[in-house]
């Protein structure tokens, strides 16, 4: 856990971002890592009590099952929902969350049931969703606004599809 948090303020570090203790990103990462350890040692109402706490005080929902490695780069928290694997120094922008479908609820890539896997320096953007038992690849970036459904591979970039007018939508009233 020590080298977790550690590898976490190295990366608010290298982003310039200034200490990491006075921003409401690193107190959700912060209390995370508590219910993650009280959830690893069996303690499961502390570790409830502490997910409780973190979705109250920073507007994350990170659950104690979640598995992340350290070096998380959460800046803004508010709306923010991380359930699956994450992997080395991701970063998510704001409202950014990757969870499960019920579709496949029992198909297990590593991140738990139907849940998805990130790997190594991934980056989703503002109000980018991962869904499903899928995994994104190394150092992917997922762009603002896009909904991923589908395995991402490594260094790929995926963004929303462009706008596009709707048929019979630019008629005057």
């Amino acid at each position: 856990m020590r080298a977790a948090l550690a590898a976490d303020r190295d990366h608010w570090r290298r982003r310039g971002c200034g200490p990491a203790a006075f921003r409401r990103g690193y107190h959700a990462i912060w209390l995370y890592r508590l219910s993650r350890y009280a959830h690893e040692r069996g303690w499961r109402m502390a570790a409830w009590l502490l997910w409780l706490v973190n979705g109250w005080w920073t507007g994350a929902d990170i659950p104690p099952s979640s598995r992340i490695a350290g070096g998380l780069f959460l800046p803004q928290p508010y709306g923010t929902v991380i359930a699956g694997a994450v992997g080395r120094d991701a970063a998510f922008g704001i409202q950014a969350s990757i969870g499960g479908l019920l579709k496949e609820p029992d198909q297990d890539i590593g991140g738990g049931p139907g849940l998805p896997v990130l790997g190594d320096d991934v980056m989703l953007e503002a109000g980018a969703i991962v869904l499903g038992a899928v995994h994104v690849g190394d150092r992917a970036r997922i762009g603002p606004r896009t909904i991923t459904l589908k395995s991402v591979e490594a260094d790929e970039e995926v963004m929303p599809q462009p706008w596009r007018p709707l048929p019979g939508r630019n008629v005057a009233p």
